[in-house]
C-alpha cells in the first residue's frame, strides 16, 4: 500500500445519500517518461491527414504536465438524452382567435294572439267608435257622389257645357294630387252650396266640392285601412268609400227624378238649391264629427315613436274604452307593420307598389264606366213616361248591389264577390246590347241588374285601396289612383257614345273578371302585413284564404 498516496480521492456520489459507495479503484504508479501519457486529441492513423481545424476554435492542446495524474470519473450510468432533429424552417404561425364578447341572442318576438270576436251585433258594437272616426269623411263622399251624379247627367238642367259638367271631376284631380304630396291628415270640409240661377257660382260649388273630395279620398282610406281591426277592415272601408259615393248618387238622381216634370226653363233652380242645401248640412256634420270623434291613427303614431299615445289610440278605438289583451296585441302587430315598411328603400316601395296600382287602376277605371253618362242618356231615351221610376231604380239597383258588398266584403272575402260580380255585370251588359235593336225600353230592366252586380263588384275595390300599397308610398298611390279613375270620367263626358257602346263596357267588365281570377288576391281576416305581402306579385291564382 506504499502506492496509496498518490490515489486520487473518490468522486462524488451521485443520486441518492442510501446509494451504495463506489469501489476504490487501484490506479497504477505515475510514471515521469512522455510516453506515459497517451497523446490528447484526436488520434492519428498512418496515411491519414490531420483533421482540419474549425473555424473560430482553438486547436486542442496537452494539458498534461509532470506531477500530474488526470483525474477519470467512472461512466455514472444516466441514459443518454434524445433531441428532436434540427430543422431551419420558421416554426409554423399559431392563429390565436381573438377574445370575443359573448352577445345574448335576441329575444323571441311575442306571439300574437288576434281574436276575432263572435257574432255580428257583437263585433259592430265593440268596433263602433272605428266608424265614428271616419263619419266626417262618410259626409264629404256623400256630397261628392250627388256632384257625380250631377255631373253625369242626373238633372234637369240642359243648358250646361262640357266644362261645367267636368268642373267636378277637374277640382277632384287637383285635390288628389295635392294629397298626394301632404301630410296624412283628414281634411276639413269645405262648405259651399251654389246660388240661385247663377252658373258661375255652380261651377266654383262644383270645384271647390271636388277639391275637397280630392283631398279626403286618399288619408281617409289609409287611415280607414290603418285604424280598422284585421277583421272589420273591409266593411270599414267599403262603407266609408263607394257606399258614401252611391248614396249621394242616390239622393241627386231622387232629386232630379222629383223635379223633372217640373221644371222651368227659365228661373226654376229649385233641384239645385235641395243639392246645395244638402251638401251644406252633410259638410256641417263632417266638421262637427271630424272635431269630436277624429282619433289619430295608431299606425303614424307607432311610426314616430309615441308608443303610449298609439296604447291610447288603440284604447279610445274599441268599447269599453279600456286597455286589454287584444290591445297590445294589435300593438304589437302595428310595431311589426312599421318594422317591415321601414326597412324598405323608397325605390324598392314604389316597385313594390305598382302591382297594386296597376290592378286596381284598371278595376277603378270600370267603377267610372260603370256609372257614366253614357247609361243617364240610354234612361233618358227609353220612355217618356215613368221616367222617374226608371231613374229611381236604377240608382237604387247600384246602391243594392253596394250595401252587400259591403255586407258581405269580411265574411265571404274579397276576390269572390269581386270575381261574382263582374261575372253578373258582364253578362247583363251583353243582353242589354243585344236589346238595342228592339228599342230601349227593353234594355233599362237589363241595366238594373247591370247596376246592381257592378255596384257588388266595385265595393270590394274600397278594402283593396286601404291595405294593398306599401306604408312609404300609400298616400300617394291611392291618390294616383283616384286621379286615374276621375280621368276616365271626363273622357267618357266628353265623347259621343253610339249604341254599340254597351258591347264595350260587356267586354272590358269581361276583362275584369279575368283580371279577377288571375291577379286578385284574397286578403279576409289578414293584417295588413300579410295583405300587403299578398299583392307583391302580379298573379294570384289561388285564394290564400
Amino acid at each position: 500500500m506504499k502506492n496509496d498516496k498518490y490515489l486520487p480521492p473518490e468522486p462524488t456520489a451521485f443520486g441518492l445519500a442510501s446509494a451504495p459507495p463506489q469501489a476504490a479503484v487501484n490506479y497504477p504508479p505515475p510514471s515521469y517518461s512522455q510516453h506515459a501519457f497517451p497523446p490528447q486529441g484526436p488520434s492519428l492513423q498512418p496515411g491519414y491527414p490531420p483533421p482540419p481545424v474549425q473555424q473560430g476554435y482553438a486547436p486542442q492542446q496537452d494539458f498534461a504536465q509532470p506531477g500530474y495524474t488526470q483525474q477519470v470519473y467512472p461512466t455514472q450510468g444516466y441514459p443518454a438524452q434524445a433531441y428532436p432533429p434540427q430543422s431551419f424552417a420558421p416554426p409554423p404561425q399559431v392563429y390565436v382567435q381573438p377574445a370575443q364578447h359573448y352577445v345574448p341572442p335576441p329575444p323571441p318576438l311575442p306571439t300574437i294572439l288576434l281574436v276575432r270576436p263572435l257574432g255580428w251585433y257583437q263585433r259592430t258594437k265593440i268596433n263602433r267608435p272605428q266608424m265614428n272616426v271616419l263619419s266626417a269623411a262618410t259626409f264629404i263622399f256623400a256630397t261628392g257622389g250627388m256632384n257625380i251624379a250631377w255631373s253625369i247627367g242626373f238633372q234637369v238642367n240642359d243648358r250646361l257645357d262640357n266644362h261645367i259638367r267636368a268642373a267636378w271631376f277637374i277640382g277632384a284631380i287637383i285635390g288628389a294630387a295635392i294629397a298626394a304630396f301632404l301630410p296624412r291628415v283628414l281634411p276639413r270640409r269645405v262648405i259651399t252650396s251654389s246660388t240661385h240661377n247663377d252658373l258661375s257660382a255652380l261651377q266654383a260649388h262644383l270645384y271647390l266640392n271636388g277639391i275637397a273630395n280630392g283631398l279626403a279620398f286618399a288619408p281617409t282610406l289609409a287611415l280607414a285601412g290603418e285604424l280598422a281591426v284585421f277583421y272589420m277592415r273591409g266593411k270599414i272601408s267599403a262603407s266609408t268609400e263607394q257606399l258614401s259615393f252611391n248614396l249621394g248618387i242616390f239622393l241627386q238622381i231622387i232629386i232630379a227624378a222629383t223635379y223633372s216634370q217640373n221644371y222651368n226653363y227659365n228661373n226654376d233652380y229649385h233641384h239645385e238649391l235641395v243639392g246645395g242645401i244638402i251638401a251644406a248640412v252633410f259638410g256641417f256634420l263632417g266638421i262637427v264629427f271630424a272635431a269630436l270623434m277624429f282619433i289619430e291613427s295608431p299606425v303614424t303614431l307607432v311610426a314616430s315613436g309615441r308608443e303610449q299615445a298609439a296604447v291610447d289610440a288603440l284604447r279610445r278605438l274599441q268599447r269599453l274604452f279600456t286597455p286589454h289583451d287584444q290591445t297590445l296585441a294589435q300593438l304589437e302587430e302595428h310595431k311589426r307593420y312599421v318594422a317591415d315598411n321601414q326597412n324598405l328603400a323608397t325605390e324598392e316601395s314604389f316597385s313594390r307598389a305598382l302591382p297594386a296600382f296597376f290592378k286596381l287602376a284598371a278595376l277603378r277605371c270600370v267603377n267610372a264606366i260603370s256609372i257614366s253618362s253614357f247609361f243617364c242618356e240610354m234612361l233618358s231615351y227609353s220612355s217618356i213616361y215613368a221616367i222617374e221610376m226608371r231613374i229611381i231604380i236604377f240608382g237604387a239597383a247600384r246602391l243594392l248591389g253596394s250595401c252587400i258588398g259591403a255586407l258581405v266584403v269580411d265574411s265571404l272575402g274579397r276576390k269572390g264577390p269581386t270575381v261574382v260580380g263582374f261575372a253578373g255585370a258582364t253578362a247583363f251588359a251583353f243582353v242589354a246590347a243585344s236589346q238595342t235593336v228592339f228599342g230601349y225600353h227593353d234594355v233599362v230592366f237589363w241595366l238594373y241588374f247591370f247596376e246592381f252586380f257592378a255596384g257588388l263588384a266595385l265595393t270590394i275595390t274600397s278594402a283593396y285601396l286601404s291595405e294593398a300599397y306599401p306604408l312609404n308610398v300609400k298616400q300617394h298611390f291611392i291618390s294616383f289612383t283616384f286621379i286615374v279613375e276621375m280621368l276616365i270620367f271626363i273622357i267618357i263626358g266628353s265623347c259621343d257614345l253610339v249604341q254599340e257602346f254597351l258591347y264595350i263596357v260587356g267586354g272590358i267588365c269581361a276583362g275584369a273578371f279575368v283580371l279577377g281570377i288571375l291577379c286578385l288576391p284574397e286578403t279576409r281576416r289578414t293584417t295588413l302585413r300579410v295583405a300587403q305581402q299578398r299583392f307583391t306579385s302580379f298573379v294570384s291564382l289561388c285564394s290564400n284564404s
